[in-house]
């Protein structure tokens, strides 16, 4: 009785040794599985990949604003405006906001003003101010704008503010500038 169990237990391991074979590679056989992770993962890798491109790219935007920014500033006899961590990550979140939502305005339909936001951050300030942009193709042409616009070039050589926050996300930018 021994040898008629190890007969069927070798039996049962060669028909599903047999089964694997014949599925791998099939559709929904284990091959295809392991065909249908790896090209997953590929895929995943490539996102990841795409995703530090891009991110880098919108840091060196605002990176290049703050540079302009400042020669301009230094140009007409100011002092630079100082990088704000958390005044980027507000104008970071508007930019995204402003993509995502479709709208181009100060105001916010779902943060309120910049003023708002500042306060939702946490940002203190005693001066605050804002300029935004859309469809600029570089930082060197949204500034430029900026400094054609009497209203927008103020804010940029506004003497009260010392530190400024910069976003930028799918031709959205944005500057918050504050004054403690």
């Amino acid at each position: 009785m021994m040898k008629w169990s190890k007969k069927i237990g070798t039996a049962g391991l060669f028909v599903a040794a047999l089964a694997l074979v014949l599925t791998t590679g099939q559709e929904g056989g284990i091959g295809a599985n392991t065909a249908q992770a790896a090209a997953a993962a590929k895929a995943s890798s490539k996102s990841k990949a795409l995703a530090a491109v891009y991110l880098q790219i919108q840091t060196q935007n605002a990176s290049k604003v703050v540079e302009l920014v400042n020669k301009e500033r230094k140009n007409a006899g100011m002092k630079p405006l100082m990088v704000h961590t958390n005044l980027t990550k507000m104008a970071k979140t508007k930019a995204i906001d402003m993509f995502k939502t479709g709208y181009f305005s100060h105001t916010s339909p779902k943060y309120g003003s910049p003023f708002d936001m500042m306060d939702s951050s946490n940002i203190t300030y005693l001066y605050a101010g804002e300029n935004i942009g859309k469809g600029q193709r570089s930082a060197e042409e949204v500034v430029k704008d900026w400094m054609d616009s009497p209203g927008h070039k103020a804010n940029i050589l506004n003497p009260k503010y010392k530190l400024i926050g910069v976003g930028y996300y799918n031709g959205y930018w944005v500057q918050e500038f504050i004054g403690k």
